[in-house]
C-alpha cells in the first residue's frame, strides 16, 4: 500500500480553507471544537483536515479521531494501514479505546504492512527523542517495546526507560527497573552503556547546536 505525503502547500491551502488562523494556532482546544462541530454537522471531510493538522502536533484527542476515521473511512479514504498508526500512537498515549482496538485493526493487514508502520512508529519516536530532546519519545518508545510491538523486545525497553531517565522523565524509572528484573546482569551492563552513548550523543548534539560549550 502506498501513502502519499500531503504538500505542503496543500496543508496550508487547507488551513486557509478552515479559516486558521495564527491565533487559532495558539489554541488548539478551539480549532479541535471546529473540527467537531463539523463532524457533528456531517462535514466529514472538514473535519478530517482539522483533526490531521492537529495530530501532527502530537494532538491526543485528533490522533484517537483520525484512527476511527482511517479504519472507517469517513472524511477520508478507507486505510487500514494508517487507521494501525494512528491506533497505536494513540494507544502509546495511554487511550483505554484505541488499544482495545489494536487487535482489531492487525487483523485487517498482512505481516509485511504491520513491520512497514512498526518501523515507522520506531523511526518517528526516535527522531522526536534525537531531534526534540523529547524524553517523553524516549519513554514511549520504550512502552511500545513492552507492551505493543509486534515483536516485544525487553532489552529495548530497558534500553530506552534508561534513557528517559536520564533524560529527565524521573516516572520512567520504575518501568525500567522493572523490566530489568527480567534481565541478566551482563546485559544490563551493556544496555546501559548504550543508554549513556545515546543520551550523551544527543547531549552532545543538543549544545553544539546551540552553540553552548561543553
Amino acid at each position: 500500500m502506498i501513502i502519499f505525503a500531503i504538500p505542503f502547500f496543500l496543508l496550508v491551502y487547507f488551513l486557509n480553507v478552515e479559516g486558521y488562523s495564527k491565533t487559532d494556532e495558539l489554541n488548539d482546544d478551539k480549532y479541535y471544537q471546529k473540527g467537531v462541530n463539523h463532524y457533528d454537522d456531517g462535514e466529514f471531510k472538514k473535519s478530517y483536515i482539522v483533526f490531521f493538522n492537529l495530530s501532527q502536533k502530537g494532538h491526543k484527542s485528533s490522533i484517537h479521531n483520525l484512527s476511527n476515521m482511517y479504519f472507517e473511512g469517513i472524511g477520508t479514504t478507507q486505510d487500514y494501514q494508517l487507521s494501525l498508526k494512528y491506533t497505536w500512537l494513540c494507544s502509546l498515549n495511554g487511550n483505554k479505546k484505541c488499544i482495545k482496538n489494536i487487535d482489531k485493526v492487525l487483523d485487517k493487514l498482512n505481516e509485511d504492512t504491520i513491520i512497514i508502520v512498526k518501523s515507522e512508529i520506531e523511526g518517528m519516536l526516535e527522531k522526536q527523542y534525537i531531534d526534540g530532546s523529547d524524553e517523553y519519545a524516549a519513554f514511549k518508545l520504550a512502552y511500545w517495546y513492552e507492551n505493543f510491538s509486534p515483536e516485544i523486545d525487553l532489552e529495548k525497553s530497558y534500553l530506552w526507560y534508561s534513557v528517559a531517565v536520564s533524560s529527565g522523565n524521573y516516572k520512567a524509572m520504575k518501568f525500567r527497573d522493572r523490566v530489568g528484573e527480567s534481565l541478566e546482569n551482563e546485559i544490563l551492563l551493556d544496555l546501559q552503556k548504550e543508554a549513556f552513548d545515546i543520551f550523551t550523543k544527543q547531549k552532545f548534539l543538543k549544545k553544539s547546536e546551540s552553540g553552548d560549550s561543553l
